[in-house]
């Protein structure tokens, strides 16, 4: 094993390993390399040789089918979110050690980083098309994207496929998610909203009163209904002491449909306000009180959680982003979310924004929306993580949220 030394880190969620450098590693000692691997975890994480504030990762991918002879892998990609930039895909490619089955990268990251991470085994390299939307792309390539079988943390769903869950060893624990199933009752219903059918998930945890429940609705529901249960989370809250809420989860059904409706649309708005609410309440004991009324939501979710709050504050009274694409309308029509706010008088609506320093794109529009909502009067409860656009630091902030606003606190 030459100069390799793979050592079990101690830490609920950090099964990381210190290693001395993967160069020395020589093709005679990969197979002992993989077993104790397995023993140990990964990614690997070397503390020293790196900048302030930050570690050494390396990413190791297995190739099935043997080395460059029996192969056709002829590249590995990293996708890790918040790290690996898609623009620069020559910057996330690995290496194989040749005569093996062994691919590896290392790179330098926030000692205070979480995230998701997949490998791209292609048999072509990757080159970002010219005439292709980014998304429609990347989704093409997302799957074939695949798991780290090495990292024994649970495999997530993320974006369109399964991913791994990189800690690093200085990250914040999450306080709020559980992944126990919940022990109350979910009810999933086809119900016609702003005039198309979906599904709405209905969740209420274990001893809710009967009546005059709070709630909160939240926004692209299927993640947080099949593909990221919330319900066991919500029920930790309740078994602590805390107030919990009816949780509704609303299916935005398709990418066109929910760019649509999540876009400020004033008709979705409209069927929330006035389609959702009123049979919540006649069917599922659900409050009136916008003070206990909660809107929730990712990315575009977000976005529009802050809108309905701001122009339907007698509604809903709080609001709960993640990541807020407060960049829209871009340069589509519609007037932009901060202008709506300097235009919306002060009122009693109180927000939670979270946003993730690597999210270059959103992390100055986030705090320009703080910035004006606590000018016009607004309470704001704001934050910001070490990640990107990341559904594993959306599933504890959304609770932590909820749990502000249920509660007036300011954590």
């Amino acid at each position: 094993m030459g100069k390799w030394m793979l050592q079990r880190v101690p830490g609920p969620e950090r099964r990381v390993v210190r290693v001395r450098s993967i160069d020395d590693l020589t093709r005679d000692g990969v197979p002992a390399f993989w077993d104790r691997l397995a023993a140990a975890g990964s990614p690997l994480i070397e503390p020293d040789g790196a900048g302030p504030g930050c570690v050494i990762a390396t990413f190791c991918w297995r190739d099935p089918d043997g080395d460059e002879r029996t192969s056709r892998t002829r590249h590995v990609y990293l996708d890790a979110n918040g790290i690996t930039d898609r623009s620069r895909l020559e910057r996330a490619a690995l290496s194989r050690l040749p005569g093996t089955d062994l691919w590896s990268l290392s790179i330098e990251v926030p000692e205070t980083w979480r995230g998701a991470y997949h490998f791209i085994p292609r048999a072509e390299s990757l080159t970002v098309p010219g005439d292709t939307p980014g998304w429609q792309w990347w989704r093409s390539v997302l799957a074939d994207a695949q798991s780290d079988p090495f990292n024994p943390l649970p495999t997530r769903v993320v974006q369109t496929g399964d991913s791994s869950e990189a800690v690093m060893p200085a990250a914040p624990a999450q306080l709020w998610w559980t992944d126990r199933p919940g022990r109350g009752a979910l009810h999933e219903t086809a119900f016609t909203l702003s005039g198309t059918r979906r599904s709405v998930w209905v969740y209420e945890p274990a001893g809710l009163t009967a009546r005059n429940r709070p709630v909160v609705v939240m926004l692209d529901g299927r993640t947080w209904a099949a593909d990221l249960p919330i319900a066991g989370a919500v029920d930790a809250r309740g078994r602590a002491g805390h107030r919990v809420p009816l949780v509704v989860m609303v299916d935005s059904v398709g990418p066109e449909l929910r760019s649509e409706e999540l876009g400020c649309s004033a008709a979705f708005a409209s069927g929330l306000a006035g389609e959702l609410l009123p049979w919540l309440r006649r069917e599922w004991g659900a409050t009136d009180d916008p003070a206990s009324t909660i809107v929730a939501g990712c990315s575009l979710g977000g976005l529009t959680a802050c809108h309905l709050t701001l122009t339907a504050p007698q509604v809903f009274g709080c609001a709960v982003s993640l990541s807020g694409s407060f960049w829209w309308p871009g340069s589509g029509p519609g007037v932009p979310f901060q202008d709506r706010v300097r235009a919306t008088p002060p009122s009693d609506s109180r927000f939670s924004v979270e946003v993730g320093t690597l999210e270059w794109m959103l992390v100055e529009p986030n705090r320009e929306v703080r910035d004006l909502l606590v000018g016009t009067g607004h309470d704001v409860r704001y934050r910001e993580f070490c990640g990107g656009h990341d559904v594993l630091h959306w599933r504890d902030g959304l609770i932590a949220g909820v749990a502000s606003m249920l509660e007036r606190t300011d954590r």
